[in-house]
């Protein structure tokens, strides 16, 4: 016994050794945009870029499931593949059921290049550990001939696509080159693959936009959303379907509130995730407290990952506010650094909010726990 707990605490140290470099990149223009809160939209447009790739399809995907979903995209990708375009894909494959061996088989066998986020035979020791310590790979990236990319929070099956609401973006332009960029780094640090040449992309339009990424261990996220939040003069409107954030994050939020700021919250009114829920009950009455307006969304179940402020940027990507995506998985998001592209994300938050229930101080408050036990308390429910 007490040699299994040393080989665990070595190879716990050795994936302490083993970190992954996420590349980093600058706001770049010459982009277009195009956003959507509807999975079928997302699916159509998708597969007529499928349809017309000449070269190159690279996807890193959370969640891709063998339903009518998942059958539309893959049938689409092996037509591809077997016209000549070279396909990859990098999937995470940890328990997830709807996403059996034979699928994945099947798409190797007609030409598709699969690879799993989780296979352990070309994992470091490291990172098998991180695996089994709950380590995803959250990221839903798709990038076609280097030069038209998507992201957000739908996954490739039937629930995110016909059912729940959720936000998509695509892009052309230069700010592809980086989300592509992003997935060489996920395939070569989590599969093993050789990273493929870069591919020259020429502007197209006139958005600024940066992609995001960031790893386990990493404070590049919690970075990112308190310098936003400290930059914040006017307003920051904030949607995710999952709430407990980093303690820095929620300062910022406070802190940004105290400053006159008109911060805003948006959940869904139930999570898909019972324990969530609780936690993020919890959160309410102090947000409330310090000035923070929070809603909650009374509709079908929104997925959707978002902020936007003072008219000036919005992010749009992969990212719930919660330790989850803040410290374990790898994720990914965009940031738009242009009015016209602000307004659309603002615009898409207030219509959701115009369907949402706003919290108030008669929000219950936990009664009989003490600041210590829900200090606890919060650290279980993020490790859940």
């Amino acid at each position: 016994m007490q040699k299994h707990k040393l080989i665990a605490l070595v190879l716990l140290f050795l994936y302490w050794l083993c970190p992954a470099q996420v590349p980093s990149f600058e706001p770049t223009g010459g982009n277009t945009l195009w956003m959507t809160k509807s999975g079928e939209e997302y699916l159509q447009r998708l597969l007529q870029d499928i349809d017309a790739a000449r070269t190159t399809i690279e996807m890193e995907y959370y969640w891709f499931d063998a339903d009518k979903a998942g059958n539309l995209v893959r049938n689409a990708l092996v037509k591809k593949a077997q016209e000549g375009v070279r396909v990859r894909i990098l999937v995470d494959n940890f328990i997830t059921p709807g996403s059996p061996e034979w699928f994945f088989d099947r798409m190797r066998r007609e030409g598709v290049q699969v690879e799993y986020v989780h296979n352990l035979e070309k994992m470091c020791p490291g990172q098998a550990v991180a695996s089994y310590f709950g380590f995803r790979d959250h990221r839903k990236i798709v990038v076609i001939d280097g030069r038209t990319a998507y992201t957000g929070g739908i996954n490739f099956n039937n629930q995110t696509i016909y059912v729940w609401k959720d936000t998509q973006v695509r892009i052309e332009g230069p700010a592809a080159g980086q989300m592509r960029a992003l997935f060489e780094q996920g395939w070569a640090d989590l599969a093993g693959g050789t990273a493929a040449p870069e591919i020259p992309v020429e502007p197209v339009g006139t958005a600024v936009v940066q992609a995001w990424g960031s790893v386990s261990r990493d404070t590049t996220l919690t970075r990112l959303y308190v310098q936003k939040l400290s930059e914040a003069k006017e307003y920051f409107y904030l949607q995710t379907p999952y709430f407990g954030p980093p303690p820095q994050v929620l300062e910022a939020l406070k802190d940004a509130a105290a400053r006159g700021v008109d911060v805003r919250l948006l959940f869904p009114e139930k999570c898909d995730w019972g324990f969530m829920n609780a936690l993020t009950a919890d959160f309410i009455p102090e947000l409330i407290a310090a000035g923070i307006r929070v809603f909650k969304f009374n509709g079908v179940y929104d997925h959707s990952k978002l902020f936007v402020t003072d008219d000036r940027l919005a992010c749009c990507g992969t990212v719930n506010l919660d330790g989850r995506s803040f410290h374990i998985n790898w994720e990914d998001t965009l940031l738009f650094y242009d009015r016209e592209s602000a307004l659309e994300v603002k615009e898409s938050f207030l219509n959701v909010q115009e369907q949402s229930t706003e919290m108030d101080a008669s929000y219950p408050q936990a009664k009989g726990i003490s600041k210590a036990w829900r200090k606890f308390l919060r650290k279980i429910y993020r490790i859940l």
